[in-house]
This record gives C-alpha cells, structure tokens and sequence, in this order.
C-alpha cells in the first residue's frame, strides 16, 4: 500500500495564455507561458516562464473556481518578474476544499499588470 503522500503525488503541464477579456481586443496576441505544478500530498509547488505580458506584471495568483473556465477566489499569492518577461513561483499547502476543486480542473494560475489587471495572462491546471 501506498503512503498517503505519494498516493497525492502528480506533476500537472498547462500553457498561459492571454485572459479572455483580452482576446480579440489585444493587438499583440504573442503573450504566453508554460507552468509546471507538481503536487506532493497536499503542497503544490508551481513553477514557470512567461514572455509578452501588455505590461510590467503587479501580481501573479493562484485562484480557485468551483470547474475549468469558472472563476472563483483568489488562495495564494506567487512570486513573479518584474519585467513582461521572466518567470514566476510559488508552493501552496492546499485545504481538502482547493485540493478537491484541482483534482476537477479549478485551479488556475492569472498574471495581471496595469493594463490587465484582471488577468493578461491566465491558464488552468488540467489533470490528465
């Protein structure tokens, strides 16, 4: 039988992409990134590079929506450049709840800056 912690073990790819908000409205669609979250019993660590952002980032977050393309509150701050290119981090310890709504898709990661501050660029962690 496993142990608890590696039975919560998985490592999650997912692609950032320009916020929704955005799309079609943003003459520059390069913005982009890609994200790796590896899970071990209930931390999350994420790390990431990101390029094309409209403008220099003020935050980067992990929120929590109820399924994929929901949003929802915000449950952790993370470390990110302070330039329209660079990289970001953090490692979260997730309740019951946030683990729950990640096994179902609800975690997403959202890289704001002042000409996009709900979102320039987002991506959600989709287990496979």
């Amino acid at each position: 039988m496993l142990p608890a912690a590696a039975a919560d073990s998985a490592t999650f790819h997912f692609r950032l992409s320009p916020g929704p908000r955005l799309v079609g409205t943003r003459a520059d669609t390069s913005g982009g990134g890609s994200v790796t979250a590896t899970l071990v019993g209930n931390k999350l660590t994420l790390k990431g590079s990101f390029s094309g952002l409209l403008a220099v980032p003020t935050g980067a977050h992990l929120f929590m929506g109820s399924l994929p393309g929901v949003r929802g509150p915000r449950i952790a701050d993370l470390t990110v450049s302070a330039l329209p290119s660079g990289t970001l981090s953090g490692t979260v310890e997730l309740n019951p709840r946030q683990l729950a709504a990640l096994h179902k898709g609800g975690l997403y990661v959202e890289i704001d800056s002042d000409k996009a501050p709900e979102g320039d660029l987002w991506g959600w962690i989709i287990p496979q």
